[in-house]
């Protein structure tokens, strides 16, 4: 073997043990929604949500250290100011929907809550946020719904886009093609801009993952959901979509009068995406019993979900 065949040899041994080095490293991908939290202790954002204590948010950091997440997507969140007491700026980056509103006093008749992002520093070589503001259209009382916060995330010349959602609540189960409630109503009105952002991302060829509060107990109908029968409709060709958890009883709260066993948050991914994820890596953090306050739903009435992808 001559001196060149040697310089070859050892640049393809280099290569080959860098695309391992990058495939052993994982990121960890989650979703989160922190029912109405607010950045004023001891201050409900809205009627009818909790009050928190100062120990309530060092409840909130521990869980989301145990969480460990490079990317979570938040819901539920009165803005950065409010995400910073549970994600440091030490250690994340926040991203918010352009619908954002600092000062409470401005959003009139709108709930002060919003979906973002929460990504962990140094994580990734770029991250450019996008908003969707088409999942914000009026609800059936006219109120307008959340934005959609778009996510862009590069690392290695790789690249996954994101949307955060927290869709209209009230119609888990119910009917979408002939709703019988305002709830299913507006919830059947958000599935057109929802397929639309996926039928965008197809065409553009980027892996996707679309996380958060899809309201909709999908497992409960299966591939004849009526939101998901909608969204993985196969078009365009070759559009595949899976989803996680699937298939499998939500642990939240199990125990007590807050468990609801069919999970309504979920990530879900493209074909694409679905080839990153690594096997057996879903998780839900649950609450430790001692955390639990039952009557105020705290530490949230959602249990944080991750999974980990090859990126």
């Amino acid at each position: 073997m001559n001196l060149f065949t040697l310089r070859i040899f050892g640049l393809a041994l280099s290569l080959m043990m860098s695309s391992v080095s990058i495939a052993a490293e994982p990121i960890r991908v989650a979703t989160w929604n922190l029912n109405n939290l607010h950045w004023v202790v001891g201050e409900p954002l809205r009627e009818g949500a909790p009050a928190r204590s100062a120990a309530d948010y060092r409840t909130l950091q521990k869980y989301a250290t145990r969480l460990n997440a490079d990317i979570v997507a938040l819901q539920e969140v009165n803005g950065p100011k409010a995400a910073r007491l549970v994600f440091p700026a030490t250690q994340y980056e926040l991203y918010f929907a352009g619908d954002y509103i600092e000062d409470l006093a401005t959003a009139q008749t709108f709930a002060p809550i919003y979906t973002g992002f929460a990504v962990r520093r140094g994580a990734f070589d770029a991250v450019t946020k996008g908003d969707y503001p088409a999942l914000g259209l009026p609800s059936a009382a006219g109120d307008p719904l959340r934005w959609g916060t778009d996510l862009l995330v590069e690392k290695g010349g790789k690249r996954l886009r994101l949307l955060s959602v927290h869709l209209k609540s009230g119609c888990s189960t119910g009917r979408l093609d002939h709703p019988d409630s305002t709830d299913c109503a507006t919830l059947a009105k958000q599935r057109a801009p929802l397929e639309a952002w996926i039928d965008q991302r197809a065409v553009e060829k980027i892996p996707f993952v679309i996380l958060g509060d899809f309201n909709r107990a999908f497992d409960v109908h299966g591939q004849q959901d009526d939101l998901w029968k909608e969204i993985d409709d196969a078009s365009p060709p070759g559009l595949d979509l899976r989803h996680l958890p699937e298939q499998r009883e939500a642990g939240c709260w199990r125990g007590t009068p807050n468990h609801h066993p069919n999970p309504i948050d979920f990530i879900v991914f493209d074909n694409r995406a679905w080839q990153w994820v690594r096997s057996g890596s879903f998780k839900e953090v649950t609450y430790d019993s001692a955390d639990q306050n039952v009557s105020k739903h705290l530490p949230s009435d959602h249990c944080p979900i991750e999974v980990e992808m090859n990126f």
